[in-house]
């Protein structure tokens, strides 16, 4: 009886092998879908809040990346390009991140599917600081979505930049995700002036305004100062916070325009010290 046993026992430890294989092919291929899923619902959508409200389809083409995790990656190759990360570029990069995740429980997805996401995108912003993928690596899935999505997405880009300001190290950096977004460096300088604020007016700062009063700074203010005022008005007035918080798209449009008008107080103010 117990021969008879024995001889079933290489049968049953192939059968739970195959178990085993087809279990974590289908685990595979239900996150590949999500993926996929991801992927789609971001590409053809006009915001984060938006995008995931899709996320039921499955019908476009498979990245290595969705969308958001570029954007992510991108954040964090941008903050690591001086050679430091600051506190606000860390707490910028978070918030965004919320508003993704914010996006998706609005969407009605699954929990389970927003936790892991989330882990994954902090762990995206974490490790691209470091690794040493290249900005084509990190935009696949942006360079195959529309104009107006890739445009969205380097100018939050480049709003990123200029927490601690574009340095000289940042610059080529800003410049190199802007080609790979397909933008020629026309447009991409005219992009940095639009987010900057010098569109406002189409000719430098506006002369009637007085841009330390627009950081709700004084004139005999250091530098020092005026710069604490500037991170502290772009982290209550950036449009992933304020998506974040649930605001609606007339409060998210007029968030931009200040901090445009931030942007090009700031920038007016680094000019007239001399300050980069």
């Amino acid at each position: 009886m117990i021969k008879k046993i024995l001889l079933f026992i290489p049968a049953i430890l192939i059968l739970l092998t195959v178990l085993s294989i087809k279990v974590i092919v289908w685990l595979i291929r239900r996150i590949s879908d999500f993926s996929q899923n991801l992927f789609h619902s971001v590409k053809n959508s006009d915001g984060f809040a938006d995008a995931y409200q899709n996320l039921a389809s499955d019908k476009y083409t498979k990245s290595r990346l969705s969308m958001p995790e570029e954007i992510i990656a991108l954040m964090a190759k941008i903050a690591a390009s001086d050679g430091q990360v600051s506190k606000l570029e860390v707490e910028y990069m978070s918030d965004t991140i919320k508003t993704m995740v914010s996006g998706m429980q609005r969407a009605k997805v699954p929990a389970s599917i927003v936790e892991r996401t989330k882990t994954k995108l902090f762990s995206i912003a974490n490790s691209a600081k470091k690794d040493d993928k290249t900005i084509l690596f990190y935009t696949e899935a942006l360079r195959k979505s529309r104009p107006e999505v890739r445009q969205g997405a380097f100018m939050q880009i480049i709003a990123f930049s200029l927490l601690d300001g574009i340095s000289d190290q940042t610059m080529p950096m800003l410049k190199e995700i802007g080609q790979a977004l397909k933008f020629s460096e026309q447009q991409i300088k005219a992009l940095i002036k639009q987010v900057e604020g010098g569109a406002l007016n189409g000719s430098g700062y506006d002369s009637n305004k007085n841009p330390y009063e627009e950081l709700g700074c004084k004139e005999g203010d250091d530098f020092a100062s005026v710069k604490k005022a500037y991170h502290r008005l772009v982290k209550a007035n950036h449009p992933d916070y304020m998506q974040g918080q649930g605001k609606n798209e007339d409060e998210i449009k007029k968030t931009t325009e200040k901090m445009q008008e931030i942007n090009a107080a700031f920038a007016e103010i680094k000019r007239l010290t001399g300050k980069k």
